[in-house]
């Protein structure tokens, strides 16, 4: 008997203590993360195919003898009950289901005894932000199972596929149909690179434009989902190279020559989200430059303007003096006294600019 110690709860792989294994699961599931549950079913050979929508874990029993293959996806967030059923039927092991309904799982893959666990993020977009939706896939000898925490499925177009009599998924192995829902997940982010691209031609046209405050929070925004969706895909290349790697019998050579492909798209992905990172951070600078450029300028107009009213201030203190109205001012009779007035006042400013000049405030 194999046992897993799970957060100190020693479980054994045929669940006999259910309730001390629910009770362990449940504090790791997020009341208000919670979406409505959907299990389909699909079970198919080379010349048939059978779906069933809305079914429960236990009725997917009666699929599973013979030589065809089934495909279990469960959308919505599963509860540890429904996660004890599945480990029941498909013989999972106990710490692959805790990876299952644990929250913000890092992407990986597990290989257990005759089976394996790959766990991926599948970004999607809402709004500027960028959310890592868990995807979790068991394969067996004859079972696929798929697991979905978002709210709208994303392999309804294989499930399609599948009905299709000349589909190469009803002529290959399940290890196949592994490859397709991988790379279904992997293309999830050509998309979201696409909008980037988009936002950040925008933001370049904008770039010499009177936005200014709002272009560089933009720009920051841009930079900080970028950095957000680097994280999420740099796991996956270690997951799928793990996945490529695994020397276990349920991956044939020919499934692994697609899933290098898989690797070399999150390849690309990654070196696409860098080329974006480098150009919003060259932006990033050439925006604070010309801030700076912008404020060096205004600083230098003001200051100009200053040196000016320096300029003329004790000409206009010399025109309010001899404006009052007092009969008793002496130069008010002198004969030559506006001469005298201009003249200084001429003089004055001659050699305050003169001054200034030297200085080079002018």
């Amino acid at each position: 008997m194999v046992y897993a110690r799970i957060k100190g709860v020693e479980v054994d792989d045929q669940f006999e203590d259910d309730e001390q294994y629910t009770a362990e699961l449940s504090p790791v599931i997020d009341p208000a993360s919670e979406t409505p549950i959907s299990i389909t079913l699909i079970n198919y050979t080379a010349d048939s195919v059978t779906e069933r929508s809305d079914i429960s874990a236990t009725a997917c029993q009666s699929f599973l003898s013979g030589d065809s293959f089934t495909w279990i996806h469960v959308q919505g967030q599963p509860r540890p009950s429904m996660m004890l059923e599945f480990g029941r039927l498909f013989h999972l092991h106990p710490l692959a289901l805790e990876d299952v309904i644990t929250l913000g799982e890092r992407s990986k893959t597990e290989t257990y005894e005759n089976q394996i666990l790959v766990i991926l993020g599948m970004p999607t977009k809402q709004g500027t932000k960028i959310i890592n939706e868990q995807v979790s896939l068991f394969l067996g000898r004859n079972f696929l199972v798929s697991f979905h925490k978002g709210e709208t499925d994303p392999f309804r177009a294989v499930r399609r596929r599948l009905h299709h009599p000349q589909a190469p998924l009803r002529h290959q192995k399940l290890d196949y149909l592994l490859y397709v829902l991988v790379d279904v997940i992997i293309d999830r982010s050509f998309p979201i690179i696409d909008e980037f691209d988009d936002e950040i031609e925008q933001v370049e046209q904008e770039l010499f434009g009177p936005e200014g405050v709002e272009t560089f929070q933009t720009l920051y925004t841009i930079k900080r989902e970028l950095l957000v969706l680097r994280l999420k895909l740099r796991p996956q290349r270690e997951a799928i190279r793990a996945l490529i790697r695994d020397d276990n019998d349920l991956l044939s050579e020919h499934t692994k020559l697609y899933l290098r492909d898989c690797y070399d798209h999150v390849i690309r992905l990654i070196d696409i989200i860098e080329i974006y990172r480098d150009m919003t951070s060259h932006m990033l600078d050439v925006h604070l430059s010309m801030v700076n450029q912008k404020t060096f300028v205004s600083n230098e107009v003001q200051r100009k303007a200053t040196v000016w009213a320096m300029l003329f201030s004790p000409l206009t203190f010399i025109t309010g003096i001899y404006g009052m109205n007092f009969l008793n001012m002496p130069e008010t009779h002198w004969a030559n006294g506006y001469i005298y007035v201009i003249s200084g006042m001429v003089i004055i400013g001659t050699v305050l600019a003169i001054v200034f000049k030297k200085r080079k405030w002018l």
